[in-house]
């Protein structure tokens, strides 16, 4: 028989504040709260994307992206301790934008989500990806992880040519 599993809520959280790790209690309104919870959205909403892409190496580079943005959560979790992220992501998504730029056609006018589902919901996980990015300029996570914030900003700009291929702008595809 196994035991039962851990109860989900505590009811810490019921007086409006919450445990980080190394620093105690704080309100639910702290701005490095509500920095980890725009990059939990930003993550889930790659989840949606990467639920409904059908190309192998589109799922894969998603959830790359997902372990990126846990990554950068531990970063903004853990003041004090060594970076997570470091140059290494910023170039892998540096290359994931070139890689994926170079087979894609980029329109010149606007572009309005949702020539396709998957297309729409990565333009959503950008628009995700573009308020945590505001969240943590907020919070002042510039000058102690350059590294993260220029990733989530160039993760914004892949999620822009992603969601271009997945509209079929791609080269390839004009036939």
């Amino acid at each position: 028989m196994s035991e039962a599993n851990p109860p989900i809520s505590t009811r810490r959280g019921d007086d409006g504040t919450t445990t980080l790790m190394g620093a105690g209690r704080l309100s639910k309104n702290d701005v490095r709260i509500a920095l980890l919870g725009d990059i939990d959205e930003a993550s889930a909403s790659l989840g949606l994307a990467r639920a409904e892409a059908s190309e192998a190496d589109l799922k894969e580079l998603l959830l790359e992206f997902q372990r990126l943005l846990y990554r950068i959560m531990g970063d903004v979790a853990m003041v004090g301790e060594p970076n997570m992220v470091g140059l290494a992501d910023l170039q892998r998504v540096d290359g994931a934008l070139e890689s994926w730029s170079a087979r894609t056609e980029i329109p010149k006018e606007f572009v309005i989500p949702g020539e396709s589902k998957v297309g729409a919901l990565l333009d959503y996980a950008r628009n995700v990806v573009r308020r945590a990015e505001r969240s943590a300029v907020h919070a002042g996570f510039v000058d102690d992880h350059p590294h993260a914030l220029k990733s989530i900003n160039r993760l914004s700009d892949v999620l822009f040519v992603l969601a271009r291929n997945a509209d079929g702008k791609s080269p390839l595809s004009k036939g």
